[in-house]
């Protein structure tokens, strides 16, 4: 595969980019934190408090680790009601991540320098990963509905003298220490209701839907976004995912299968690693075709050459993807942007800090780049997760976010400080190492472009690449 032949598909670029993670409110803040190497990690909000009169369930799941840290959203997961539509008495049984949502549409759009009010509304496509297990909304209709029931039918139990009038007592009482439930607000709660009423509440007219790809559902995103542009379905095409606030019953259930740390930090590819960290956040990308940004004179973080991904397959002893899909994931990732893995300088990973996980990884990596060969270069490879958590739906957009801006200020990024990384990343004979410090991306000349491959993983086996590239009249 030559390193420079450009596919006769069209060049997507990535035009217009907001994010909000823990401790980073915008674009700005979370390159700082990156270049900074800042771990974001905070006591998590949904572990039991001490004040709590009900002990936890802790024989829940055998040997399952529940975090006490994560990296949290908390203020940050928000909108500005002048921006957007925005009732003066929100209803608090509507699912909030909508506000949430339309709101980093909005910071997307303001980033490239237009408003919604701008745009060709009939043709902007919206594709989103996100499916949360739990929301407000669902929740309090389940509450109102089958759990009410349920709890009424066991105080019968446990009181089979009780009057008529006294059940109507105490489900009287149960109702007014819920929110109030109506329909509306628990179809805010579909997946679907989430961006047809975003695009409903901008404008927009073109395609929309979500997808639920779990960790790689932003790269899924993307693709399904660059095909939108390239069947000519839209002209500008947005794409992101979102990991709004956990709770406890989520964090827990995933806890049987997710390997989670007990300590306070989250290590990739650190050799004392136990686990991975849990963290929110979301990505709201601006897509267009190359020739249509260059004629709008948009500015042009990076050309999105390709994507790769491939679905399950899992070891179910270890829980983790099997190597020969990461590999398989890759190599498509490859083959599609027509170019080699010798001409990628920067590898940003999956890199959860899950020991099974990261070294499937570096052997994968090994595999691909083989022995290092005198006078080759060196990748880099590191994992914006040790600053802001696994962002579980969210986490490969995340990655993509930090690829993009790391070829757009032309700085390969430092890790968060690992003490003791895995010995093949210092090994004298590996072509790959862990980013220690930030320092210029240098490069031979127009025809070997910054380039760099993002990875991601998820826990149900799927692994997904995508391969970002800088556009050679784009750097400053």
């Amino acid at each position: 595969m030559p390193g420079l032949h450009h596919t006769s598909r069209e060049d997507i670029v990535i035009t217009g980019m907001a994010c909000r993670f823990a401790q980073a409110p915008d674009l700005a803040a979370l390159w700082r934190n990156i270049l900074t190497k800042k771990s974001c990690f905070t006591p998590a909000a949904f572990t039991q408090s001490e004040e709590s009169q009900v002990p936890s369930r802790s024989d829940l799941f055998e040997n399952a680790v529940t975090p006490a840290f994560s990296a949290s959203l908390d203020e940050l997961y928000a909108c500005n009601p002048g921006d957007q539509y925005f009732p003066q008495k929100t209803h608090i049984g509507e699912n909030p991540d909508l506000f949430f949502t339309v709101q980093l549409v909005i910071d997307a759009l303001r980033d490239v320098g237009r408003g919604n009010h701008a745009l060709p509304t009939d043709r902007v496509s919206f594709r989103l990963g996100y499916a949360p297990p739990f929301n407000i909304a669902t929740v309090n209709w389940l509450q109102h509905t089958y759990f009410l029931d349920l709890t009424l039918d066991l105080v019968h139990k446990f009181f089979p003298g009780a009057s008529p009038d006294q059940m109507d007592e105490i489900r009287n009482q149960l109702v007014g220490a819920l929110p109030a439930a109506n329909p509306y607000a628990f179809l805010s709660g579909f997946g679907s209701a989430l961006t047809a009423w975003t695009s409903h509440f901008l404008g927009f007219a073109g395609p929309a839907c979500v997808l639920d790809a779990g960790a790689v559902s932003g790269i899924q995103a993307l693709q399904c976004a660059m095909d939108d542009l390239r069947a000519k379905r839209c002209d500008i095409a947005l794409a992101g995912a979102i990991q709004p606030p956990l709770c406890a019953a989520f964090v827990k259930g995933i806890a049987g299968v997710f390997r989670f740390s007990a300590t306070k930090t989250l290590r990739p590819f650190c050799r004392e690693s136990d686990g991975t960290l849990p963290g929110e956040g979301g990505v709201i990308f601006v897509l267009k075709r190359l020739k249509d940004a260059l004629r709008q004179n948009d500015r042009i973080y990076a050309i999105i050459r390709s994507t790769g991904i491939a679905a399950a397959a899992i070891d179910q002893q270890k829980q983790v993807p099997t190597p020969e899909r990461l590999t398989l994931a890759m190599r498509r990732a490859f083959e599609a942007a027509d170019v080699t893995p010798e001409s990628v300088q920067m590898i940003e990973a999956n890199g959860s800090g899950i020991p099974h996980s990261d070294q499937t990884e570096i052997h994968v990596l090994q595999e691909l780049y083989g022995e290092r060969r005198a006078g080759s270069p060196l990748v880099g490879v590191g994992s914006v997760k040790g600053n802001i958590g696994h962002t579980l739906w969210a986490a490969s957009a995340a990655g993509v976010v930090k690829a993009a801006l790391s070829i757009y200020h032309q700085v390969l990024p430092p890790q968060v400080t690992v003490e003791k990384p895995y010995a093949r990343l210092y090994s004298a004979h590996s072509p790959i190492y862990l980013m220690a410090d930030s320092r210029p991306w240098l490069r031979g000349d127009k025809k070997n472009p910054r380039r760099a491959c993002v990875t991601a993983l998820d826990f149900s086996g799927t692994c997904a690449a995508a391969i970002l590239e800088e556009y050679p009249g784009g750097e400053k």
